[in-house]
């Protein structure tokens, strides 16, 4: 199934997708008495109203959304993207400028909410949301409770629709072919930062909307951004992966040896797919959270490799956003979903940073189906290393 839709095949029904979205939170609003929920998280925003917005550190906060508790949304959108909202967005309930001016952006809030009805009661909000509008917020409406909805937000988007599925593998196809850009121009004397550009380059030409995070190209255990560090002989070199297709996000890394890896870099790699093998294997509805660490746990153990292992990440929900802001988060440290359900979508990351062996790590995407699991990555592993 491609990315696009077609007349002669039912791929992704983006209204059914929308639809969902906002019942999906509305009624988890509903169930703890919140009247409004007001979010300037960038995948929080787009998740509400479908907005790709004019993203840089400059703009990131000048768009919100605020969904009611009868699942209308409004949009609060930057001036330059307000024509193309009223134009090409009617699935919206609402739409306002998020002004230049901190008076005025707190009127347009403050005005959209009473407008609604919201005037007392419990206003949610996420954890980027403006510290000003919301102080402001409470002055004006002195009977209104402010709830931190950050959490609860990721926990009611942690399990998939079928639609939502759909496009997160589309967003692992692309990513795929950002790794093969990525993985073919690996060789002795190459930049980090050309990995990093060729990655970048394919996945946008082939479909991504926005770069998550920019890629993590290095052969440094202690440094996660690329950089002009040339790729030497005996190195080996971590590929993470982040993009978003239509708001959905691919996320999956693989490491390769530049040349000639040593019994050492090898040892790390064939127990790094271990516990790999190890946390996909225990998946399946109904799992507690803290025994699929557990059981990575005693891989690391019984291979002698604890001291370098990042024994605070093993997994993290995947969707609109990434762990810990999508449920749920395997590690040492749980987030609030602590059991395995159908629908959830898991990345594995499970790694080894030892300085004198550079950063081992490869990440699997897996889906939690009603009886066990679907690994989404199809990617293949470093045959240099010694992959299965």
């Amino acid at each position: 199934m491609g990315e696009t839709g077609v007349d002669w095949e039912g791929r992704i029904d983006w209204p059914k997708l929308r639809a969902f979205r906002t019942a999906n939170i509305a009624a988890a609003m509903r169930k703890e008495g919140v009247k409004a929920l007001l979010v300037q998280r960038y995948e929080n925003v787009r998740y509400l109203t479908c907005i790709r917005p004019f993203t840089s550190l400059i703009y990131h906060p000048r768009y919100a959304a605020i969904l009611f508790d009868d699942g209308r949304v409004c949009l609060l959108t930057e001036a330059g993207d307000l024509a193309h909202a009223k134009a090409k967005m009617p699935w919206l309930d609402e739409i306002r400028v998020w002004p230049y001016d901190n008076d005025e952006i707190i009127k347009n809030v403050s005005d959209a909410l009473s407008e609604n009805g919201v005037s007392s009661g419990q206003l949610a909000f996420d954890d980027v949301t403006s510290p000003t509008v919301l102080f402001a917020l409470q002055k004006i409406f002195p009977d209104l409770q402010l709830i931190d909805w950050t959490a609860t937000f990721g926990v009611a988007r942690a399990r998939k629709s079928p639609e939502e599925i759909q496009v997160i593998r589309s967003a692992v196809e692309i990513a795929e072919v950002g790794m093969a850009a990525a993985r073919d121009a690996i060789g002795e004397g190459v930049k980090e930062s050309v990995l990093a550009a060729r990655m970048v380059a394919s996945m946008i030409e082939a479909g991504a909307d926005s770069i998550a995070t920019f890629p993590q190209v290095s052969t440094d255990a202690n440094r996660r951004m690329a950089s002009d560090a040339r790729l030497r002989h005996g190195q080996v070199v971590l590929l993470d992966i982040n993009i978003s297709y239509n708001g959905y996000v691919g996320d999956f890394a693989r490491t390769y040896s530049v040349g000639g890896p040593n019994a050492e870099q090898k040892h790390a790699f064939h127990t790094q797919i271990a516990c790999l093998d190890a946390a996909i294997g225990a998946v399946k509805p109904g799992v507690d959270i803290a025994d699929v660490h557990d059981a990575v746990k005693e891989v690391v153990m019984s291979a002698g490799l604890q001291e370098h292992w990042a024994d605070y990440i093993t997994g993290h929900g995947v969707g609109a956003s990434i762990g810990p802001f999508e449920q749920p988060l395997i590690g040492s440290t749980l987030g609030p979903m602590r059991t395995l359900e159908e629908g959830m979508v898991i990345a594995f990351e499970p790694g080894f940073f030892d300085p004198k062996l550079g950063p081992i790590r490869n990440e699997e995407m897996v889906l939690v189906t009603e009886t066990g699991h679907e690994v989404l990555t199809k990617f293949g592993y470093c045959a240099k290393l010694g992959a299965p």
